[in-house]
């Protein structure tokens, strides 16, 4: 039911559409929780009933098959072993080729689209490249970053991912922060800190990316708020030492920008060796200190 979701945005843009993109890109925490309301976009585009809530589909055939993945227009490609494989794109387009059954739209979701091989993304793209009147993409993944520019830039980007809210009691919290104060207060010893204490704490490529992901909400929170709220929302804001309150906002943005593309290099790169990632992360944000 799309009125399950009315705290989320996503939930305004689909209640206030006019008309649809070709494609979309939704990207998700996670595919399986998410895909009831993925299912609700698609209800929109293919349901007679001009559906908006489930009341007014309660008698409706379409939304009932379209739920239990048996309506012929809805094709749903998930990934074949390891990944989505060229001729699944190929059968899909063969598919949609033909003229609808039930002469409604035609709407198409790969799941988990960023584990498209090589070729299935050339085919796919050839596809976006010229849309069929009538016929829908919707691309679902974790990490949008991970997909190819030019399919991006092909598709309207759509979120569902939910805004999580930091605990800031975690020993990660204070990890974090102590590693932002350190490197922006003693240049001289990040590199140090970072061997003897940072690579023991987070110890492989999710660690680091939970790691940094948490830096990010950081910094972002930092220059969103003043002062008092940070005191209030920080129990434990006089035990990490030299707070970040002395860092300027022109540096916060310095680390925010630094922590965001290491962060992206990190998540689409399975071959980085973590020791060099991490030395360049830390003489990359070490620059700030040198202005």
């Amino acid at each position: 039911m799309l009125d399950d979701y009315k705290d989320l945005d996503f939930y305004n843009y689909v209640k206030n559409l006019k008309r649809y993109s070709h494609a979309y890109i939704i990207e998700v925490d996670d595919i399986t929780t998410s895909f009831p309301i993925v299912k609700a976009l698609v209800k929109t585009m293919i349901c007679p009933n001009h559906y908006t809530n489930y009341e007014k589909c309660l008698n409706c055939n379409t939304c009932h098959l379209i739920d239990e993945n048996y309506y012929e227009d809805l094709k749903i490609i998930e990934p074949d072993g390891a990944f989505i494989k060229k001729e699944q794109i190929q059968n899909l387009q063969n598919a949609l080729s033909l003229k609808s059954s039930n002469n409604t739209n035609q709407v198409y979701i790969l799941k988990e689209a960023d584990k498209m091989n090589a070729s299935a993304t050339n085919s796919l793209l050839k596809f976006l490249e010229e849309p069929a009147t009538g016929i829908y993409a919707i691309l679902l993944t974790t990490n949008k970053n991970s997909l190819l520019e030019t399919i991006i830039s092909r598709c309207q980007t759509l979120t569902l991912k939910t805004k999580t809210k930091i605990d800031y009691a975690s020993e990660d919290i204070k990890n974090v922060l102590n590693f932002l104060t350190l490197i922006h207060t003693k240049k001289e010893d990040s590199l140090a800190y970072l061997k003897s204490s940072f690579l023991n704490i987070y110890k492989d490529k999710d660690e680091i990316l939970k790691a940094l992901t948490i830096m990010e909400n950081i910094i972002n929170q930092e220059i969103n708020s003043s002062y008092q709220i940070k005191r209030k929302i920080l129990p434990f804001y006089d035990i990490i030492g030299t707070s970040l309150k002395d860092i300027s906002l022109t540096d916060l943005i310095f680390y925010l920008d630094k922590v965001v593309v290491f962060k992206n290099k990190l998540a689409n790169n399975p071959y980085l060796n973590i020791n060099l990632f991490l030395d360049r992360l830390v003489i990359e944000m070490s620059r700030v200190v040198l202005k």
